[in-house]
């Protein structure tokens, strides 16, 4: 089993939850007949549950319990904060098991790293191969990131053309370094590059230097798609909408889980 923290800092509104949760589809499908579960989910997105409300296709969704339940200390079993969904693909089915977050009393909830350790054990036993963890952005403290990074084996940096988007990466890669945990880290993605406009006006620099510079490591660009807004208003999952032929943006996105599953095999 191998766990992937996905996340951007402290910067939010990057499309960290899109590429978050378009991996974990794309990967449970490519992994359906490896493992009855082959991908975990965990939308710690308790800021927002983008991920949580996409995948229930439903904002008004009522569940009996979420991640925050959990979080707060209100029910034990972090069992019980999980979901399973499944997807009809011709003859055969796919399926995602996810946390629950709807956003709900953001402030007063805190990750501490024994009950996400904990949460992580729990998922264990439902045996995926693959655990990709969505991080919060609002409120996102140093001891969250930490406790994030230590329970990681491996992490993605998500970044934007924009300046506090770089600082907010530079500053992850930063404290890894700290924490001596740099090996960690995997192919950062630059999302939403205009590809008409790849050069910083400021430094007149390409992005993807920019993001090299900050991080130490080439970006895997995935290129601005308006069709991933369209999709993202009817509460649908982009993968599950578009074709690679259509969308730019996720055929970056497929040829970068191409890489993930070669050099981060579960």
């Amino acid at each position: 089993m191998r766990t992937i923290l996905i996340t951007s800092g402290t910067k939010g509104g990057t499309g960290k939850t899109t590429i978050a949760i378009n991996i974990a589809v794309v990967l449970a499908y490519e992994l359906r007949n490896k493992t009855q579960y082959p991908v975990v989910l965990l939308d710690l997105g308790i800021d927002s549950g983008t991920a949580t409300m996409l995948l229930l296709g439903d904002v008004e969704t009522r569940l009996p319990y979420t991640l925050t339940d959990y979080l707060m200390g209100r029910i034990p079993d972090p069992l019980s904060t999980l979901y399973v969904k499944t997807w009809q693909v011709g003859d055969e089915t796919f399926k995602l098991v996810f946390t629950a977050s709807l956003g709900q009393y953001p402030s007063q909830v805190r990750i501490d790293r024994y009950l996400l350790r904990g949460l992580i054990n729990a998922v264990s036993a439902v045996s995926p191969l693959y655990v990709i963890m969505d991080s919060p952005a609002l409120g996102l403290s140093y001891d969250t990131l930490t406790t994030l990074l230590e329970a990681s084996d491996n992490v993605i940096l998500v970044s934007i053309p924009d300046h506090s988007s770089l600082r907010a990466v530079g500053n992850v890669a930063n404290l890894m370094q700290e924490m001596k945990v740099s090996n960690k880290l995997l192919r950062p993605i630059l999302n939403m590059l205009n590809i008409k406009y790849p050069m910083d006006a400021l430094s007149n620099l390409p992005w993807t230097r920019l993001v090299k510079d900050m991080v130490g490591v080439e970006p895997h660009v995935i290129p601005y798609d308006e069709l991933f807004p369209i999709v993202r208003q009817a509460l649908e999952i982009e993968s599950l909408k578009l074709s690679f032929y259509e969308s730019p943006a996720l055929d970056a996105i497929f040829k970068y889980i191409d890489y993930l599953m070669e050099t981060a095999p579960p």
